[in-house]
């Protein structure tokens, strides 16, 4: 299939690299326009409370909820696999309403849905509906949280400095594990897994809010260049680039999810105590700056797609360290090199459909490529629990996660295959 080439304003900053050669439909910037520091401090917060919250911190009440409830383990990875799943499949719908209409209704909706989303969670007498509850509350935080939103509001309101600027979000959001699971944790020993739940339900609702009174109002000309769903679904899709990065969206999501949900319970059963296995996790989402601070030198010298392959195979056999996870040396070990990788493969997902997608149609890919991401982090748990309680042991989970990772690392395109109209 003839792929068209993109004409239009080039990428600049520092972290551009190699990127697309141009994009149609993005607001007029002045050149070397940046994003603004009140949005650059406001977006970095919602990343670290959204991420903090539920995608890392459910792994911490995960015992504490078994423990105080009886709840299986199954039961309660398949409620956060769900969750994941629903963010995947609401992030297409708030990607379609971040082009056609702005962030804002977005940011608005999913502040109040996880206020009402927790209280449910807290409440819940039975474990289905706490996992409906839980599932729901996920959904929300994020959909608005978990990077598709905000990524896909840096691309269209600095269009020319989205790479500079999305890099830095992900910078802010390395600092989600090393804030939130520690506290989670402590904060679980000492008052119980629900008041940590609705403290960070709380604080999460609050980033939102945040982020509602700082997004601009969305250009008209935008909106209007969005095109009907139909049109721009077949834009997005059509190409062979498009439908192999939704395919490392579902490997991605695999890996990511069974790795961040695991992390902690992982190392409790090898040995270590639960606020050292806590910490150890807050350790790894921090050192996801090693793998995010040399991003921008290592595009422009090896090229995004190369430096995407390393870090998604590698997150994938990071995995493998778990089984070993009770000595000291490795588990700082997996946090080192899980955390690097982790940091450097989240920020390439953008960055990549950044460089292969029209700006226009961003928030619409991003939420495909969410929604696939989130069938994988649905699948990855829910097959891990079984597996788990079937087999007694946590190795073939791993291994399994391993295999992915790398399968996942082969089917990213060149950035050279752009989506054209």
């Amino acid at each position: 299939m003839a792929v068209a080439h993109i004409t239009g304003a080039h990428c600049s900053g520092p972290a551009a690299g190699p990127g697309p050669r141009g994009i149609v439909g993005a607001v007029s910037q002045p050149a070397g326009a940046r994003l603004p520091l009140r949005s650059t401090v406001v977006f970095g917060l919602v990343v670290i409370c959204a991420f903090g919250s539920w995608f890392y911190g459910f792994g911490v009440l995960l015992e504490p909820i078994r423990a105080d409830t009886g709840w299986s383990e199954s039961l309660l990875s398949s409620a956060y696999g769900a969750g994941m799943f629903a963010v995947g499949i609401a992030t297409v719908a708030a990607g379609r309403v971040i082009d056609t209409a702005g962030p804002r209704w977005v940011f608005a909706v999913c502040a109040l849905g996880t206020l009402v989303g927790t209280a449910l969670t807290v409440s819940a007498s039975g474990p289905l509906l706490f996992a409906a509850a839980a599932a729901l509350t996920q959904c929300f935080v994020g959909t608005a949280g978990y990077y598709t939103v905000v990524h896909a509001s840096i691309a269209r309101q600095v269009p020319q400095d989205r790479t500079r600027a999305i890099t830095v979000n992900t910078m802010w959001g390395a600092f989600a594990s090393p804030i939130f699971l520690p506290l989670l944790g402590v904060a679980a020993q000492w008052w119980g897994w629900r008041t940590a739940m609705v403290v960070s339900g709380v604080v999460v609702a609050m980033s939102f809010a945040a982020a509602l009174a700082v997004v601009p109002p969305d250009d008209a000309a935008q909106r209007s260049q969005a095109g009907r769903l139909r049109e721009a679904l077949a834009i997005a899709l059509r190409a062979r680039a498009t439908r192999r990065l939704l395919y490392v969206g579902v490997c991605s999501g695999v890996a990511s999810s069974v790795l961040f949900l695991y992390q902690v319970p992982a190392m409790v059963s090898a040995g270590l105590g639960l606020g050292l296995a806590s910490s150890l996790a807050g350790l790894r989402g921090l050192f996801q700056l090693l793998g995010r601070l040399p991003l921008p030198w290592l595009i422009r010298r090896l090229g995004a797609r190369t430096v995407f392959m390393a870090s998604l195979a590698l997150v994938g056999l990071s995995s493998v360290l778990l089984l070993a996870a009770g000595n000291l040396v490795v588990a700082v070990i997996f946090a080192v090199l899980a955390g690097a990788t982790v940091g450097a493969a989240s920020t390439l997902e953008s960055i990549v459909s950044a460089e292969i997608v029209q700006v226009r149609l961003i928030g619409l890919f991003l939420g495909l490529y969410s929604m696939v991401w989130g069938i994988g982090s649905a699948i990855g748990p829910m097959v891990a629990g079984v597996v788990i309680e079937a087999t007694g042991t946590r190795l073939p989970v791993f291994a399994g996660i391993a295999v992915i990772g790398v399968v996942g690392a082969a089917l990213i395109p060149p950035t050279d295959e752009q989506v054209g109209t």
